[in-house]
């Protein structure tokens, strides 16, 4: 820009960009919030960062939930960001108990089965709607975590990447596996399977002999292996299906099309469980019949991902102010919505909000102690 206009502007510093980030972030979770009878929350709190956790909560009016397409961030309000060592159900409680009065009534909330946010719901007498990628993730755990061959095939792959991980057909390795949350994203075990059985079926022996005699054992897992091919695709058409339109009657038939075409006693298992949980859902929902209801907390499962991306190359840092931007995120980056935030946001405002919901950080209990002189 120097060159092109011939004027001559200072670049920016990290730590002025940073800063801009933060008042953007709690410009937006400061601006007053429209009282209103239909409020949606989505709620989730953070893995362990340091000593403390997050607690985050987006808002959204059911009357401006999107229709035909999911939820992206700027359709959301920042609600709650506050840290704390560990969140009980009765301290998130106290924290919806002081956001309804300052928003209104809240209709439903979206989360996933955390103790703490189930208890806190169920003390506020607010009805939760259960994430449906966390649904769908724990029934098919119940289906297959314990299945013999489910275990053995698994079994095999973990053995395969660490027994030949340098060795010569390490590019044939098959991904790594999950340690936590394994069930909710079984398409990588599935998508190698199915790569596998159709390089053993289609490519010339004479060429990749080896590769195929250290890959045949594959062959005695192939009902498995398209099983479960066959199960992600039922996954992915459930979950575009129900975050494109939200849960409904429509969709809830839409569902169950789907499950008409499966014969697999597994898949039957799976799919009949969750067509039994939407039901039992629509049918105790606080909402109009007819309408759409919003099951899905991706947008706040992403923003959680992204703010781990921020901090990850200093863990040691821990929960600090960056936290805002979890909050601006939401934004819609309008140069009139930016040009706002940055003017009416003083240092002294983000100071506070530090003070009173962050605390002392780790960094800087870490370099009070090491530096401390008497």
């Amino acid at each position: 820009m120097n060159l092109y206009f011939d004027c001559s502007l200072r670049t920016p510093s990290h730590a002025t960009i940073l800063l801009w980030v933060k008042k953007y972030g709690f410009f937006l979770l400061s601006k007053p919030v429209q009282k209103a009878d239909d409020w949606v929350l989505i709620i989730d709190e953070s893995v362990q960062f340091g000593q403390n956790k997050l607690l985050l909560v987006y808002g959204i009016r059911h009357s401006d939930i999107p229709i035909n397409r999911g939820l992206i961030f700027s359709d959301l309000t920042p609600l709650v960001l506050a840290s704390k060592s560990s969140w009980t159900g009765d301290l998130i409680a106290q924290e919806l108990e002081k956001l309804e009065e300052s928003i209104g009534t809240i209709k439903y909330a979206v989360a996933d089965q955390g103790n703490s946010i189930r208890k806190a719901l169920r003390i506020k007498e607010i009805f939760h709607v259960y994430d449906i990628t966390h649904c769908i993730s724990i029934i098919v755990e119940r289906v297959y975590k314990s299945d013999p061959e489910f275990i053995e095939y698994t079994k095999k792959l973990a053995h395969l990447r660490g027994a030949q991980a340098l060795g010569k057909n390490s590019h044939l390795l098959p991904p790594a596996q999950r340690a936590n949350s394994r069930f909710m994203n079984l398409r990588p075990i599935a998508d190698w399977g199915m790569s596998v059985l159709h390089f053993l079926e289609q490519a010339p022996q004479a060429y990749y002999q080896e590769e195929q005699n250290h890959l045949n054992w594959v062959l005695g897992h192939q009902y498995l292996i398209r099983e479960l091919n066959l199960l992600n695709q039922f996954i992915n058409a459930v979950q575009l299906i129900l975050k494109t339109n939200g849960l409904s009657e429509t969709s809830l038939k839409d569902c169950e099309k789907l499950l008409s075409q499966s014969k697999n006693p597994r898949l039957l298992l799976v799919e009949e469980n969750l067509i039994e949980y939407l039901g039992e859902t629509l049918k105790n929902s606080p909402m109009d019949k007819n309408g759409a209801m919003l099951c899905s907390s991706d947008c706040i499962e992403s923003a959680f991902g992204k703010y781990k991306n921020y901090i990850q190359d200093n863990p040691m840092t821990g929960i600090t102010n960056l936290s805002l931007s979890l909050a601006a995120f939401t934004g819609k980056l309008s140069k009139e919505e930016i040009s706002e935030a940055i003017q009416s946001t003083r240092v002294e405002n983000v100071k506070n909000w530090s003070e009173k919901n962050i605390g002392q950080t780790t960094l800087s209990k870490r370099l009070k102690t090491l530096k401390w002189d008497a």
